[in-house]
């Protein structure tokens, strides 16, 4: 395991996979959005952690949804990403510019956005 510093520009540069994601509210809403990015399962590979237990998302943002754990099953789904695009357009700031997490199944709140950093935890 090692730590890797990468740019939004890095981030572009890496395979990018789409999933159509529904994101359920805990208000009771829920949306459908395509998202692009870099799949979390990828990232834990570049990171030296081919088979992650975990993922401890950190964000910009400052307060109780600042961080967010994610189980392995979480991390390693296919569609789970680090998403730089939403519906083929650049995140806006309000979507979580400049990546955020998309967790298929997660509630919305637990999709951290303004990501600022990920630890992959190893399985033992």
């Amino acid at each position: 395991m090692h730590e890797r510093v990468l740019t939004r520009g890095d981030l572009l540069a890496l395979p990018q996979h789409t999933a159509r994601v529904p994101i359920p509210c805990v208000e009771g809403w829920s949306t459908v959005q395509t998202w692009t990015g870099v799949r979390l399962r990828d990232l834990a590979a570049l990171a030296g952690i081919p088979h992650p237990a975990s993922a401890s998302v950190t964000s910009l943002e400052r307060g109780p949804f600042a961080r967010a754990t994610l189980n392995s099953g979480q991390v390693t789904d296919p569609d789970a990403l680090l998403a730089l695009r939403v519906n083929g357009e650049d995140l806006s700031p309000d979507h979580g510019f400049p990546a955020r997490v998309i967790v298929p199944a997660l509630p919305g709140v637990h999709c951290t956005k303004w990501v600022h950093s990920i630890a992959f935890g190893s399985a033992r």
